[in-house]
């Protein structure tokens, strides 16, 4: 017993005190090298994750992560195009220009704040439960189709913008869904009547209308057709019941063939704006007007002059443009919450930041 006490002795003399406890010196250097061992593997560990990581949220041709969504580099090219043809269509900007140059980039920004709102807007849609009849998609693009002059057409479109009939889909249910979600967040927007007078008040010496008609069509195919029309009209046929029966306009069940106020800015067949102001109030068309819709026969039923216009001839028009003032800026207010809410984060490899 004493032997073993005396060897346990002279053992703990060659102990040191290291953080409250003794240690061997040679379990002590030991220690030593395995004690920053781990700490090395894991500082790897961590610097490699972050790699992989940082590889992963950086890959692929996309400008910018909406809340995780990726805006593709290609849709901010269309999309920068789109509004680069909108433009020039309604201003004849020349984009080679040094203005145009510069505007481009403008252009540019603001199609990436429109992509980085549209997703916004179609996050908040899905997280809402909207959801969109699939039947209502496919009536779209047959009516694309139509608009396009056939199957045939419609891809040629499409190929000319650098998309497939899939992305198309695609996008029609996201416009769908977003507009469904803002219908909502609008539903309570109204506009008073006394707020349409007041505007009305305001701006009465601006409001001043052209020389307009009201004038009716029947549209059909051939020449024939609206020369048989023609016809029937001179042995006193009723206009709004032949207009009904015969014509291709597909508004017809609802305004009888007549359409009013058009004056010579409206944005119809130049050839039917010339017959519409030819004719006196009564006269109908003496020959078929040709455009590129059919063949039209017209009736001029009334001939409105230029002159200030009345409380009754704008109110309609200046409820409209106050509901949808009111409507975009709860539109607005609704999107600065989402843009506040959102992780936005930038692909720094690319040229496109935010302002």
């Amino acid at each position: 017993m004493v032997a073993n006490l005396n060897r346990m002795n002279t053992y703990s003399l060659r102990l040191y005190w290291e953080g409250g406890i003794f240690l061997d010196p040679a379990t002590r250097s030991a220690k030593k090298g395995r004690t920053y061992l781990p700490q090395v593997l894991v500082f790897i560990l961590i610097v490699a994750l972050g790699g992989i990581w940082l590889w992963w949220v950086y890959h692929g041709d996309w400008v910018v992560q909406v809340n995780g969504y990726k805006v593709a580099e290609n849709d901010l090219e269309l999309e920068t195009a789109r509004l680069q043809e909108e433009l020039k269509m309604y201003y004849d900007i020349d984009f080679q220009d040094e203005q145009g140059k510069a505007l481009k980039g403008q252009m540019q920004q603001q199609a990436l704040n429109q992509l980085m709102d549209r997703a916004l807007l179609y996050q908040a849609a899905k997280k809402s439960g909207i959801r969109v009849d699939k039947e209502e998609i496919e009536n779209q693009l047959m009516m694309a189709q139509l608009q396009a002059g056939g199957h045939e057409n419609f891809q040629n479109v499409l190929k000319e913008q650098g998309m497939t009939e899939a992305m198309l889909r695609g996008m029609l249910e996201e416009s769908m869904m977003i507009q469904e979600l803002l219908d909502q967040v609008t539903s309570d927007v109204v506009v008073e009547e006394g707020d349409i007078r007041q505007t009305y008040q305001e701006l009465k010496e601006l409001l001043v209308l052209p020389e307009r008609v009201s004038v009716g069509h029947i549209l059909v195919d051939t020449e024939k057709d609206a020369r048989d029309i023609i016809v029937e009209l001179k042995e006193g046929a009723d206009f709004k019941e032949l207009a009904v029966k015969k014509s291709n306009d597909p508004s017809v069940e609802k305004n009888k063939g007549i359409l009013d106020d058009i004056s010579k800015d409206s944005p119809v067949a130049e050839e039917f704006k010339e017959e519409a102001f030819r004719l006196s109030p009564g006269e109908f068309s003496q020959e078929p007007v040709k455009t590129e819709y059919g063949y039209h026969v017209l009736w001029n039923f009334e001939k409105k002059d230029a002159g200030q216009a009345s409380y009754e001839d704008v109110k309609d028009l200046l409820h409209q443009e106050l509901l949808s003032e009111k409507k975009q800026e709860k539109i607005m207010h609704y999107l600065e919450s989402l843009r506040g809410a959102g992780r936005i984060m930038y692909n720094t490899k690319k040229s496109v930041l935010p302002d």
